[in-house]
């Protein structure tokens, strides 16, 4: 009920009646009785009645008839009354007088006509004001506040006329006409100008709009008195039928504009905080200051797809470029992350965000993987990102299962693309941490990350044998820890995955046992060399080609004591020597001091070579001859003492590449200041590592592979000497080959005219 509805009817004194009375006719009978109002004076004659009840039976009064000037005069009146209303001034009759003047037409059956009356009196104020306010110049605020004053006093206005006429209104208008109330026809007259005089309504509705562009840019505006305009359109009923459609549209215009500017001009996180501001803004702020709460999923929903959803993709690309270029995150990197997923969470754009992370997670983990940077480092970085992506995913992405499946599906991309080797990298880390002296647990547990990730887990396995073979044989292991890294991969894996590799422990267990009864057992006759046998049991250990060596009598002798002894615990078993594998401890005395050295069996049968004294210096065909080597091998053991770090050979002529005429002669200026040397640890590694190489690559006949090899590098070179080109081929197949098997294959290419021999052992590719 409005505040125009609940006004009363106003009570009528003695005098207004008597003047009214007085004005019409002295002589004429009132219109009603005044025995039938109480608010005269009784007499004497009419006494009053008591309390005692009095009952009336078919009481007819007759109504008296109007006067036939009395309608035309009324309605006069009450024109006048009217008039001086609109004029803002004071009315010359009492309102009670002409209220009741009101009353009296509408109970003689003249309402309709008094209706209309009114209705054109109100019809032709309003149209005159608005030819008024169409040939008004100004604009903007100024125009505004010219209308807005119209439409108070025009409010102010209806509500005293319908004062006057509120008989009429609360009975004929809310009964009879379509309006229902007399509020509603003003209103309706007012709206009906608005729509008549367009412009009028374009610039109402114009200044409207750019005070609403001047808040959202941040500039002053009297918001109460928008408020008012605003409420002006919602009772004309244009608020949803006109207004709100040009608001939408200037909105959506706005914010289209803004984006565009915005996302160029200031930093991404910067765009996301302000578009969450956005948001707050439209659907809660100006909806409680002067929008109407009809409109607040419009508006939220037009600042949302023109600021977010038009923009996701470079939204998420300057996102995912900003973090892909720091390596490590602050607090706040986890609080970008978590606004952006609330953003995109209001618009249903997350499944494309989850598309991006892991594609961000691919990247980003590749990257550190292929950055040239040491082993550790880089598992440590991978650590690091993989803990970091855990945050990310549980608080900033508040668990959500497709970031969860994505960053699952990521991590293991950039793991197992065979681009990155992580394989070979965690064999590398794996066997850093074991080889280490002090044992970092935290550092091996970096590394299970990856491990429980790739899927070539039999590639690793064959790796991590080949290692922890190196580091047993070598003696360079720890027993404890050894066995925390397989207890960890019997976790992820199962027994069945680290059987062989338990072995191979127990083996070296086994074989320290052996070596004391092998003593007992030799107690008379002892071999002349301090022996230590390691027995490495087939299947366990890597595969390794035995090579055949001239052995000095000293080292025969203690392998067939060993054999005997060994024949006499294992009956049915035979044993291999493994020469490439073996180590000697030697004297070695040089005139600038005597060395106490470690050697490869292999270098020491070499090195006795230079204990006789009658002979100055030996070819390598000399050397060859004598050891009975595969010319490969005896090229890697000639190396190792005359080119490397320790020269205790010298070679003639200098330089890396071996030569069947190059001479070697001890070298009597060796001089270090160490007295103790080793010379095993590359050595030895080198040469398991080429012994033992992988088997899962050959895919077609051995043969066909060595000759593609000699092609591919003589064809890269197309000349190269007999050494260098051994070296490159065993340095690229992936299975043990000897020398022969590759001289017999450049045999083969040069008669199919692929190759031809050239001078100083050399060889030349035919194109």
């Amino acid at each position: 009920m409005t505040e125009w509805e609940a006004i009363k009817r106003p009570k009528l004194d003695n005098e207004a009646e008597q003047n009214m009375s007085t004005t019409i006719s002295n002589s004429q009978p009132l219109p009603f009785s005044r025995y039938l109002s109480n608010s005269f004076q009784h007499s004497q004659k009419h006494p009053i009645l008591s309390d005692s009840k009095l009952v009336v039976y078919d009481l007819k009064v007759d109504r008296p008839e109007l006067p036939e000037e009395y309608e035309e005069t009324a309605w006069n009146r009450l024109r006048v009354a009217i008039h001086a209303i609109q004029k803002n001034e004071p009315s010359t009759e009492s309102l009670e007088v002409l209220y009741q003047l009101c009353e009296n037409l509408c109970q003689y059956d003249k309402a309709e006509k008094l209706y209309k009356h009114l209705y054109e009196e109100c019809r032709q104020y309003i149209e005159v004001r608005f030819e008024d306010l169409a040939s008004n110049a100004k604009e903007g605020d100024e125009y505004l506040h010219d209308v807005h004053l119209f439409w108070k006093s025009y409010c102010k206005q209806m509500s005293q006329i319908r004062c006057l006429f509120l008989y009429l209104d609360r009975t004929y208008i809310a009964s009879t006409t379509k309006t229902g109330s007399m509020w509603n026809m003003a209103m309706d007259l007012f709206r009906e100008n608005f729509n008549r005089y367009d412009i009028v309504w374009q610039k109402v509705l114009n200044s409207i709009l750019d005070m609403i562009k001047m808040e959202r840019i941040g500039q002053m505006v009297d918001e109460l008195f928008l408020q008012s305009n605003i409420r002006m359109l919602m009772d004309l009923n244009l608020y949803h039928s006109s207004f709100e459609q040009h608001l939408l549209v200037q909105t959506q215009q706005f914010y289209n504009e803004e984006g565009d500017r915005l996302l160029e001009s200031i930093n991404i996180f910067d765009y996301l905080e302000h578009v969450s501001t956005r948001v707050h803004q439209e659907s809660i702020l100006r909806v409680k200051s002067y929008f109407d709460k009809s409109t607040k999923s419009h508006l939220q929903s037009i600042v949302e797809k023109e600021l977010l959803t038009k923009r996701v993709e470079s939204i998420l690309v300057k996102c995912f470029d900003y973090f892909q270029s720091i390596d490590h995150f602050q607090d706040g990197d986890y609080d970008k992350f978590s606004l952006l997923y609330r953003l995109l969470q209001k618009v249903d754009k997350l499944e494309i965000c989850a598309k991006y992370f892991t594609a961000y997670v691919k990247t980003k983990g590749s990257s550190i993987l292929c950055d040239k940077t040491s082993v550790q480092n880089k598992v440590n970085m991978i650590s690091a990102f993989d803990s970091q992506n855990d945050e990310v995913v549980d608080h900033s992405f508040e668990g959500d299962e497709q970031f969860v499946d994505g960053l699952k599906d990521g991590t293991e991309y950039f793991i197992n693309l065979r681009e990155n080797n992580t394989i070979k990298l965690l064999a590398k880390h794996t066997d850093q941490v074991l080889r280490n002296p002090v044992f970092d647990e935290d550092l091996l547990e970096k590394g299970m990350f990856l491990f429980r990730h790739i899927q070539g887990k039999d590639e690793f396995e064959v790796l991590y044998k080949r290692d922890l073979a190196k580091r047993l044989l070598l003696n360079i292991s720890h027993k404890h820890a050894e066995k925390i890294m397989l207890a960890k991969m019997k976790i992820e894996c199962g027994a069945g995955y680290t059987g062989k590799l338990e072995g191979m422990l127990k083996d070296i267990e086994k074989s320290g046992e052996l070596m004391k009864e092998f003593h007992e057992y030799n107690m008379d006759t002892q071999p002349q060399l301090n022996i230590n046998v390691n027995l490495l049991t087939y299947g366990f250990w890597p595969s390794y080609i035995p090579i055949n060596v001239n052995l000095p009598s000293t080292f025969h002798q203690a392998q067939e004591l060993y054999n005997n002894f060994y024949l006499t615990k294992f009956e049915k078993r035979v044993l291999t020597w493994q020469n490439s594998l073996s180590v000697c401890d030697i004297k070695a005395n040089y005139p600038n001091g005597t060395k106490q050295i470690t050697l490869t069996l292999l270098q020491t049968i070499v090195l006795l070579l230079f204990n006789v004294t009658t002979r100055q210096s030996y070819s390598f065909t000399d050397i060859l001859n004598y050891s009975q080597l595969d010319e490969l091998e005896l090229r890697r053991t000639l190396v190792s003492l005359s080119c490397r770090e320790y020269k205790l050979l010298q070679k003639y002529p200098q330089g890396d590449d071996i030569k069947p005429t190059d001479q070697f002669s001890f070298n009597y200026d060796f001089y270090t200041d160490k007295d103790q040397l080793s010379m095993t640890t590359a050595t030895l590694s080198e040469v398991i590592e080429k012994n033992s190489r992988l088997d899962t690559t050959v895919l077609f006949a051995k043969d066909q592979q060595i000759d593609a090899v000699i092609v591919r590098i003589m064809k890269s070179r197309t000349t190269a000497s007999h050494g260098f080109l051994l070296n490159e081929v065993t340095g690229v197949v992936r299975f043990p080959v000897t020398a022969q098997e590759i001289k017999k294959r450049i045999e083969v290419l040069i008669d199919k005219e692929y190759l031809e021999r050239g001078p100083d052992d050399s060889y030349t590719y035919l194109a």
